[in-house]
Formats: C-alpha cells, structure tokens, sequence
C-alpha cells in the first residue's frame, strides 16, 4: 500500500514558500551551468539581454505562484497522490522550457535547432526543479508526520487533547476529543462543534473535511458528505433506510443526517 502525502505539503504557505526557494537556487545552478552550455544567454550586464533575463525570471516566478494556487485547488477536489505530483511537476517543465525557448529565440536571435534548443532547456529546467522540489518534499514530509502525529496518540483514551490545523498547517484549534461533539463542512469552511464549559461552542476553520478527518483520525467519523460526527457522542441510531440520522448525547443537538453510504460503516463502528 502507497504511503499518503501529508496534506501539509499541500498547504497554500509550504507551497508559495518554495516559490523563493527554487528562484535562488536557480540563479546558483544557472552561474554555475553557463560556462558549459551554447545556448545559455541570460545576464545582468547587456541591458538588451538584461531586459529578456528579467522578463524570463518574472514570468516564470509568476507562473510557479499560479501553478501552485492551481495545485491547492486540484488537491482539494481530488487528492493526488505521488504519481499525480509528478506529472504535475513534468507539466510545470515542460511550459517553462518552452517559455525559454521562445524567449531565446526571439531575444537572442539564437541559431541552434529550435528542437535541440528545447530539449537541452528541458534538461536544465528538470534540473533546476528537481533539486529543490525534492529538498522541499523531503521536509514537507516529516513535518508534515510530525504535525499529523501530534495528538494523535493513545486513541483509545478520548481525554487526550488533538490539534485541528488550517489548510496552512497553522494549529487553529487544540481540543479534547471527549469535548468534540460533531463537524460540518461548507465549501472552503469546516465547522467545529464542541462542549465547554457545560454550552456547545463551534470554530469556523478555514480547511477541508478530509484535513478534519486527518486531524481526528480515529476521533471522529464522515457520516455524511457534509457531516463528521464523535462516534463516542452517538446515543441514538436510526437505522431506518428512509431516515437515516445520528442523535448526540448532548439534547441540544439536531439530528445528525447519515448517508446510505455511510450507514453500514456507523452501524459497525457502534456495534464495537
């Protein structure tokens, strides 16, 4: 079974991060690749090549920064795994080296085959994107664990406190999971809902169902497209086909709408 991506590594401040990142490594890689290359053309003296330099760095940090709100937005409605990031990542060398060869052509009145010309800046972008792509993923990983572990420990004691995370990573909400009552998710919103000090109180977090999920692995359960509900909060099932809801051990509460597609898999869990 494939290992999930963390969905921290997804998050809008670790991705428009790497922005800079690949931007300051390329410079490096670029003063040290030049001398061995034909076709390389960029620099900050001839204020003719100055002008084409500038607007190949512009455009292309330009695209990476709407590349990346693009991701944010794909992964949010379908989760990519490994092998959908890396055609993600072909994609994003593929337009650049094909920005560059435009460029060198027009800016540098370059002589070499229009192909040839493509297929070595393929091979200097894929490297200029790799190298800190990979240095980024690599960290986004185990921070990534690292967040996603914290409070998820001893999920059989439910007085142990969990960490609720924004789709930036950023913790918004530290709860216990006993105090958790039930979470409603509305377009970019999930709202928490919690006891406190006898009254039910919610948090408005800007994040998915399935981060929710993530965070409260084991904690909590999706009843409902729209729905996730404290399984240990559940007093009441109604098991019927026609309606199928949840009652809370908290008389406050409404009803709480179950899915045909979730009733099987509430059922077992309160059979447990």
């Amino acid at each position: 079974m494939t290992a999930k991506i963390p969905d921290y590594i997804f998050s809008r401040r670790f991705l428009f991060l790497t922005v800079p990142f690949i931007t300051l490594f390329s410079v490096l890689f670029l003063l040290l690749y030049s001398p061995f290359s034909s076709t390389y053309w960029l620099t900050l003296s001839t204020s003719y090549l100055l002008l084409g330099t500038a607007v190949l760095y512009a455009v292309s940090v330009l695209f990476l920064l709407l590349s990346k709100f693009l991701l944010i937005e794909i992964n949010r409605k379908r989760t990519l795994g490994l092998p959908g990031i890396l055609v993600y990542f072909i994609s994003e060398v593929l337009v650049i080296s094909l920005f560059y060869t435009v460029i060198s052509i027009l800016v540098n009145k370059c002589q070499v085959n229009p192909w040839l010309l493509f297929m070595k800046s393929f091979f200097c972008v894929f490297l200029i994107l790799v190298i800190p792509y990979t240095i980024c993923i690599l960290y986004g990983y185990v921070h990534g664990l690292r967040l996603q572990l914290d409070g998820k420990t001893d999920k059989t004691d439910d007085s142990h406190i969990v960490s609720i995370h924004d789709n930036n990573g950023k913790t918004k909400l530290s709860i216990m999971v006993k105090d958790i009552l039930y979470a409603v998710s509305e377009d970019n919103y999930v709202k928490i809902f919690y006891e406190q000090d006898g009254q039910v109180r919610k948090s408005l977090i800007r994040t998915t169902a399935k981060n929710i999920e993530d965070d409260l692995e084991g904690s909590i359960t999706r009843c409902h497209r729209s729905y996730l509900v404290n399984i240990r909060k559940v007093r009441f099932f109604n098991n019927d086909r026609d309606n199928l809801y949840v009652l809370l051990d908290n008389d406050s509460i409404n009803p709480i709408p179950v899915s045909r597609s979730y009733r099987d898999a509430i059922a077992n869990m309160l059979s447990r």
